[in-house]
């Protein structure tokens, strides 16, 4: 893939727009149709859209989000904690792509994994670069061309 190929691929990917209906949710989270719409009414998750049919429909992100909510659950928290913990991995969720979309610029693998995180702000002749070496990353700064 080109160094711009995986720039623009990580720059936005609208999951915000892959939208799915109940039943699929259902199955791929384990969370039946039924637990779906009482999450709904609590308020715990929200339907990306309602069909003209009353079909509930469901954005990629918030069926991360159910999944969250089950695996808690499964571990044995509460509904109200379940919902919070999920929240809260959401969040971080949010930052970290933020982040990425903002300062991911190149990533390189083979021999040697780099990842271009873009000019060093307190050097802007640098940029910050990620590398992974026996099994663990470092930073290093080099020039920028």
């Amino acid at each position: 893939m080109e160094k711009t190929d995986i720039a623009k691929f990580m720059k936005k990917v609208p999951i915000d727009e892959m939208i799915l209906g109940i039943g699929d949710v259902a199955r791929v989270t384990g969370v039946s149709p039924s637990q779906l719409r009482y999450w709904e009414r609590k308020g715990y998750v929200h339907s990306a859209e309602v069909t003209g049919g009353g079909n509930r429909k469901f954005s990629y992100k918030t069926v991360i989000e159910i999944r969250q909510i089950k695996t808690f659950l499964d571990e044995g928290y509460t509904l109200s904690s379940a919902v919070q913990r999920a929240q809260k991995r959401s969040v971080y969720a949010e930052v970290l792509r933020s982040f990425f979309e903002e300062r991911f610029m190149a990533l390189t693998a083979g021999e040697q994994t780099t990842i271009d995180l873009g000019v060093f702000d307190p050097e802007p002749t640098k940029r910050l670069i990620a590398y992974r070496q026996e099994e663990q990353w470092h930073f290093r700064l080099d020039s920028v061309e």
